[in-house]
């Protein structure tokens, strides 16, 4: 009788059965704890054997660390997984994946799971494709965010205690200053040689009895401050600098105030006086709108020329007056406040009442709904500022290539001169992402608070049924930069955006 060897069909091809192995090993770790890439590429393959898994690939990231997903494997494999290569993703141990317990939920979450893609780790015996493995999502999110919540208190606990201890803290140093490293790690705040002087000619001016313009002008002209920006708002950042306590010693913590220790740059009795003057006139306009009762005196700006827009008065003709509020360039009434002799918006004057309460409206609108106060910023923040987030994650990436190469300099895996080059690139170009970030905040610094334009706006229904027409200006005046009419179109320029 013939006999025949028949083997078995082999198994039909399954994409759910194809993965992607991922290494990750760091200098000191494959020293010290035996981590090497050999070691896990090895267990990682025994193990797809075992399974019956076929690898499409193994993507490795020797050196680098598990703080960040700014790794060139990684991107691989969510690469793999987008495209949909792979139905599972290997790793030996789960902090090969990621240390950070944000960055592996997000993998799992918004990568893996997200493409119908399992997750394994060998050594925790972690897989997606199991109810266990799912709930151990839900899990890795609740401890995450108790992370989060933690960072977020403990920065805050330590910028209070920073604070009454005289330290300055904000994402920049406030004109006048910069930041320097000192030996303990910590920032501090010195004294710039050049911006300083522009300060202490705006405290100096002002005091002796200039306007605010013409501090303005001044220092734009002297120093090249604030380019870019037209008198007017050139008027509303010196205000606020002149009001900010820093510049005479002292670092504020809402209403409080603690002795610093950077040096000031006048002193105490200038920085009053100027702060006396600055309220002194505040009222004195308070009163000039009273008289006028025009609500958006000196925030109305025309749309064609650009000049201040003030409050006229006409008689009709059955003798009663009305009151409108027309362009300088048109009425003429001030010879000095003529920005054209063609300005086009003399068409649909709205009467002081209706554009009041336009704009008035406008403001209820978000008093009612201050949830809509988040698209108006980020819009705001966006148009401000568009390459800003972009700066800031290449920043981000190039402090983390320079801490990378350091470190293989530290344990001996590159000489020196190997990297040299490198981090002279590196550094020249951290310095320019630098200065661009610096100019992109400049753009959009000195807003309003989200937090104190919802105060405001919370106030708004007792400010106007109290009848105190001085209350309502001020808030108006507090929530709003500027407001832009031609021919009948108005715009408002919010000052939190």
């Amino acid at each position: 009788m013939n006999k025949r060897n028949i083997s078995p069909a082999p198994a039909p091809f399954s994409l759910d059965n194809v993965a992607d192995l991922y290494i990750r090993v760091s200098t000191t770790e494959q020293a010290e704890e035996g981590y090497s890439v050999g070691e896990q590429e090895a267990r990682l393959r025994s193990y797809c054997s075992a399974m019956g898994f076929t690898v499409n690939a193994v993507h490795i990231d020797p050196g680098y660390s598990g703080a960040t997903l700014d790794r060139p494997g990684i991107n691989k494999v969510i690469k793999d997984v987008r495209a949909g290569y792979v139905k599972k993703v290997i790793v030996w141990k789960l902090d090969r994946l990621s240390r950070s317990q944000k960055d592996v939920l997000v993998l799992l979450e918004d990568v893996f799971l997200e493409n119908g893609c399992n997750f394994v780790s060998i050594m925790e015996s972690f897989d997606t494709a199991t109810p266990f493995g799912r709930c151990m999502v839900g899990i890795l999110a609740a401890f995450a965010q108790m992370e989060r919540e933690n960072i977020k208190l403990r920065t805050m606990m330590g910028k209070q205690a920073g604070l009454k201890e005289g330290r300055y803290f904000s994402g920049r140093a406030p004109i006048g200053y910069q930041y320097q490293m000192q030996q303990n790690g910590k920032l501090a705040l010195i004294v710039d040689p050049y911006t300083s002087k522009a300060v202490r000619d705006m405290f100096r001016l002002y005091a002796s009895g200039k306007s605010e313009s013409a501090v303005a002008g001044y220092v734009q002209e002297k120093y090249g401050l604030f380019p870019g920006l037209d008198r007017h708002s050139a008027v509303g950042r010196i205000s606020r600098i002149m009001r900010n306590p820093v510049y005479m010693g002292k670092v504020r913590m809402k209403e409080e105030c603690y002795e610093g220790r950077h040096d000031p740059l006048v002193d105490s009795d200038l920085w009053q006086a100027v702060n006396d003057r600055l309220s002194q006139n505040l009222q004195a306009f308070k009163r000039s709108y009273g008289e006028s009762d025009g609500l958006l005196c000196g925030l109305l700006f025309c749309g064609d020329c650009g000049a201040r827009m003030s409050v006229r008065s006409w008689k009709k003709k059955s003798g009663e007056r009305v009151k409108k509020y027309m362009c300088y360039s048109v009425s003429r009434s001030t010879p000095a406040m003529i920005r054209s002799e063609n300005c086009s918006n003399r068409k649909k004057h709205l009467t002081l009442a209706e554009l009041d309460a336009l704009v008035l409206e406008e403001i209820k609108k978000l008093a009612l709904d201050p949830a809509a106060l988040d698209p108006l910023i980020k819009e705001s923040a966006e148009e401000a500022a568009p390459d800003l987030p972009v700066f800031q994650e290449r920043l981000a990436s190039v402090e983390k290539q320079l801490t990378r190469l350091l470190n293989l300099y530290q344990s001996g895996v590159m000489e020196l001169e190997e990297i040299q080059g490198r981090l002279a690139a590196l550094k020249e170009e951290r310095e320019a992402v630098q200065k661009s970030i610096e100019e992109a905040e400049e753009a959009n610094s000195g807003k309003l608070s989200k937090e104190a334009a919802a105060a405001s706006l919370a106030s708004l229904e007792a400010v106007i049924e109290s009848g105190d027409n001085a209350a309502l200006y001020d808030l108006v005046h507090t929530l709003i930069e500027k407001v832009v009419y031609l021919n009948g179109d108005i715009t408002i320029y919010w000052a939190f955006c």
